[in-house]
């Protein structure tokens, strides 16, 4: 007898076991670049020591940085506040430009996070309240950051301190800090005085308008300035600007900034009254450019 034909399945049902076969075993797709963790900060201004009350209202201001994280952020933002890698301070350390004045600003926000009632570090600018005739707290700023203008990185965040305000001698030494990082590299800027509004006429417009121009084609993710004592949010030439108020006045309040993957959200806190008072979210562009 001859043997029975093998029967050949049909086109259709060879095409169904394949598409069984991709479905069992899907393809496996290279994975992308994980997103970069969140790193959170804090910012702060104009501490005023050896003005009236000063030493108690920072003392309260301190108290309420330390005791932050683990609160829910407002409900438009989402989350709760991190443990900040730092605290940024906007100048205006002292009242008069004494040494006795900046001795208690070291006793209350410290240096490092373990030396003072502030329990993570300080990066602090200098403010026109700290400029004397010998300049004793510029002196001190070096010893504490190695020069009134520095930098340091949070992973791949690059911040730098431009002393009161960008002049000419601080953005000589921007263009070189800047020249040794790629083009991409997010940055966030903070220093004393106002760049635009009723209290930006303490520095001249060609200084603002070569800032402006060293900024061009770099990722600013925020600028920080203290000087006004009000909370505020503005953009300058492109750019987001933020103020955190202050603990003389009645603008009671510091920022809390959290820089995620996609976006930056800034927070007000009112230490008066322990509640946050507004909040913000800027996209941002967090991955280098190669």
């Amino acid at each position: 007898m001859e043997p029975e034909p093998k029967l050949r399945p049909p086109a259709l049902t060879i095409l169904a076991a394949s598409l069984l076969a991709i479905l069992v075993c899907p393809l496996t797709l290279p994975a992308g670049p994980p997103d970069p963790p969140s790193v959170t900060f804090f910012v702060a201004s104009d501490s005023h020591f050896g003005a009236r009350a000063m030493d108690e209202q920072n003392r309260i201001l301190v108290a309420q940085m330390n005791e932050l994280p683990g609160t829910a952020y407002p409900p438009e933002i989402g989350g709760v506040v991190e443990k900040p890698r730092g605290v940024l301070f906007t100048g205006d350390t002292t009242d008069n430009a004494l040494l006795e004045e900046f001795a208690e600003f070291e006793k209350v926000y410290g240096l490092k996070g373990h030396d003072g009632l502030l329990a993570y570090p300080v990066f602090e600018s200098i403010g026109n309240h700290d400029l004397g005739p010998e300049a004793p707290i510029k002196d001190k700023a070096r010893l504490r950051h190695g020069g009134i203008d520095y930098s340091w990185d949070w992973d791949d965040l690059h911040f730098a301190c431009l002393d009161m305000y960008p002049d000419a001698t601080t953005r000589a030494w921007l263009a070189r800090d800047l020249a040794r990082i790629p083009s991409g590299t997010p940055l966030v800027l903070f220093f004393h005085y106002s760049l635009e509004g009723p209290y930006s006429d303490f520095w001249e417009q060609e200084d603002k308008d070569a800032f402006a121009a060293d900024l061009a084609g770099r990722n600013v993710l925020a600028i920080f300035h203290g000087h006004e004592h009000r909370v505020g949010h503005y953009m300058w030439r492109g750019h987001p600007v933020f103020r955190p108020g202050a603990p003389r006045h009645s603008s009671h309040a510091f920022l809390a900034v959290r820089v995620g993957s996609l976006s930056m959200d800034v927070a007000a806190w009112d230490f008066d009254n322990r509640r946050w008072l507004t909040s913000w979210s800027v996209p941002v562009r967090r991955l280098a450019a190669p």
